[in-house]
């Protein structure tokens, strides 16, 4: 029952309104070939992020070891990059932005301020006031969470709103698209900042002898719920794909297809969706993070008054809009993302690649990122950036947004047959020295 309560608690985590209205919108666009659109954003929606947690899980929840892997100071770098964007400068001042947004368009009667100051004040409450956070998130927040969207779901598959159309792109186009939408969802990077408190509660029960085995296990759980509803969502947009615009935002998307399903309610019930998983997310991202700064400083700075900051911060920024926020903290994510990528796959590996060669990945790796990121904020404001994007523009799938991908690949190859190589030539010595 534990690993259940954890994994639903995982699911939940990871379920927040960004990745709500992403689906559908994959559904709309590519209609008659929903289904390998979900497979594309499955992969990294789900794939990477339950790595993310696996690795995470092989260092014991501890993101200094897990980050370490880059070195010191760029893994100092980056996780202070990755806590800040997924914390009180973007994620989590987000969740109560979207919230607020959508309960105002959805008829509800209440002052944007005033929804901020309450959506903060339960985060607030129930990180402060209670230890068990993973209970109340997979005992009771979860379920709820899945009640309310299990009736839009079924109600869409039963009663579809419109036909599927043929999409005009090739397979591989909108595969591509697909696996991009599932980056956006940032929870690779969320998993991060999640899995301490998930390894923390599995500790807690008693499964620290068999931790990677009870992880497999939770992952298993979050995953299956995630592809469930994935898919779901992506099929309901899909049945609207002959319907809505091709300009239709993915919010207003959303909204469109709950209201067609169910009706007037159907934006009262959307706006409980999205509350309930904005606050679930909200709620997580703020116990993980707090407990990561305490451990930054040191412990002189108590978790409570970490939490409380955060909140601040978190309320002030909401009331800039969900816009704004997703405009500041995009580009940063382009480094950020590569980065932790790779720390991923390098904390996969049980036999660790040479750190001259792990140095060499990151570094080749972040200057991609870095130039990326310069190219995206230069773009904000309009600046010319022909002369900077012919850097990078030649790389493989640059359009696609991972240039970094194929050099990764090379110098990671190049490192570990190279490590191997060192590793035979120095087994031969202590042989010979033996003999």
């Amino acid at each position: 029952m534990d690993i259940i309560i954890i994994g639903f608690a995982l699911f939940s985590l990871f379920f927040g309104a960004g990745n709500l209205i992403f689906p559908p919108y994959l559904g709309k666009t590519f209609g008659s070939c929903w289904l390998v659109a979900s497979i594309g954003f499955l992969l990294t929606g789900v794939g990477l992020a339950s790595c993310a947690v696996i690795a995470m899980s092989k260092k014991r929840g501890n993101v200094k070891e897990f980050t370490n892997v880059a070195g010191n100071k760029l893994g100092f770098i980056v996780t202070l990059l990755v806590i800040l964007v997924i914390g009180p400068l973007g994620a989590i001042p987000r969740t109560g932005a979207t919230s607020g947004e959508v309960v105002i368009a959805s008829g509800i009667h209440i002052p944007y301020i005033l929804f901020i100051l309450i959506f903060f004040g339960i985060t607030l409450l129930l990180n402060v006031t209670n230890n068990k956070i993973v209970d109340i998130i997979g005992k009771y927040l979860t379920p709820a969470l899945l009640i309310v969207l299990a009736i839009m779901i079924i109600s869409g598959i039963i009663h579809p709103i419109g036909e599927k159309i043929i999409p005009n792109e090739s397979t591989s186009e909108f595969f591509s698209q697909s696996i991009t939408e599932g980056y956006n969802t940032m929870d690779a990077l969320a998993a991060i900042v999640f899995s301490p408190i998930i390894i923390t509660a599995l500790i807690d029960k008693g499964y620290e002898n068999d931790l990677l085995k009870r992880t497999g296990q939770v992952i298993a759980i979050a995953a299956i719920g995630l592809l469930l509803v994935y898919v779901s969502l992506t099929y309901l947009g899909a049945t609207a794909s002959g319907i809505y615009q091709d300009k239709t935002e993915r919010v207003d998307l959303l909204i469109s297809i709950t209201n067609s399903i169910l009706g007037p309610v159907g934006k009262y019930i959307l706006a409980a969706i999205i509350v309930l998983a904005c606050l679930t997310t909200s709620v997580g991202l703020t116990s993980s993070i707090s407990e990561i700064f305490v451990e930054i400083f040191h412990n002189k700075i108590s978790y409570k008054l970490m939490v409380t900051i955060i909140i601040v911060i978190s309320v002030i920024l909401s009331l800039i809009g969900v816009d704004r926020i997703v405009t500041f903290t995009f580009p940063i994510l382009n480094y950020a993302y590569p980065v932790v990528l790779t720390m991923i796959i390098y904390n996969l590996r049980n036999k660790q690649v040479d750190y001259k060669y792990r140095k060499i990945t990151f570094v080749v790796v972040s200057i991609i990122a870095i130039i990326q990121t310069i190219i995206n904020y230069l773009n904000i404001f309009n600046v010319n950036t022909d002369n900077l994007t012919k850097t990078i523009s030649w790389l493989p799938f640059y359009k696609s947004g991972f240039p970094w991908i194929i050099p990764f690949i090379i110098v990671f190859l190049i490192g570990v047959l190279a490590t191997n190589k060192k590793s035979k030539y120095n087994k031969n010595i202590k042989t010979n020295v033996q003999v």
